[in-house]
């Protein structure tokens, strides 16, 4: 049998020569879910398990153009799964980043926009989890702002309803006391500024930070206070 071509998804010339009998299948070296498909001792495709076990591929199959097509898509399917799949273990996304990668491997839309569809029935993506999971990160170990929190997930897809249902589980008492905890860190940064300076100082840091000017000016003077004592 000839050896396939790792680096082509079929064999063009081989599947000019279709309809013909699969002549034999083998385990790839390199990936033990993975099968070469031979016609003629000739390699013809790569195929995942999944697809060889939904085709029913066996020796003596006839393999007409139609059902390469199949497989291809098949495969074709397989391949965004797994690679949306890696994603996820990694860590959690949004479903809008995950299309973003897919189509920038060049994936196709509608077969992505499939998948994302079963991965989300399945609870794999799940927006508001995701948006809840963000908020409580960003603002316990990024000390980021609601405002800044809001704009990052507005980025990534995910609905201002999921979003403000996200940031109602912070409450002002947790707010005002990072921004003290933010303050009293960057205290001796903020005392070497001019003192006529320094509250525009401290608001301008807090608003980059994402926390919102109404909250900051209410609690100004006793962070100037905190500075200056």
């Amino acid at each position: 049998m000839q050896k396939p071509d790792s680096k082509r998804r079929y064999n063009e010339e081989v599947a000019q020569l279709l309809p013909l009998p699969v002549s034999g299948i083998s385990v790839q070296k390199k990936n033990k879910y993975r099968y070469s498909v031979f016609v003629e001792d000739k390699f013809l495709v790569g195929v995942s398990d999944s697809t060889l076990t939904k085709f029913n591929l066996t020796k003596g199959v006839l393999i007409t153009p139609l059902l390469l097509d199949e497989l291809i898509r098949s495969e074709d399917s397989w391949r965004i799964r797994e690679y949306l799949i890696g994603l996820l273990s990694r860590r959690d996304h949004a479903r809008s980043e995950l299309k973003t990668k897919a189509l920038r491997k060049d994936y196709p839309a509608q077969e992505i926009e499939t998948i994302l569809d079963e991965l989300e029935e399945k609870g794999y993506i799940n927006n508001s989890a995701f948006a809840r999971k963000f908020v409580h990160d960003k603002f316990e170990f990024n000390k980021w702002g609601i405002n800044k929190i809001r704009i990052e997930l507005l980025k990534k897809g995910i609905t201002e309803s999921d979003i403000s249902k996200a940031l109602s589980e912070l409450d002002d008492r947790e707010v005002l006391e990072t921004i003290r905890h933010l303050v009293e860190k960057n205290r001796k940064k903020f005392l070497r500024a001019d003192p006529h300076k320094r509250k525009k100082k401290v608001f301008d840091f807090l608003l980059r930070k994402g926390y919102d000017s109404t909250i900051i000016m209410k609690s100004i003077s006793s962070l100037m206070e905190l500075i200056e004592s």
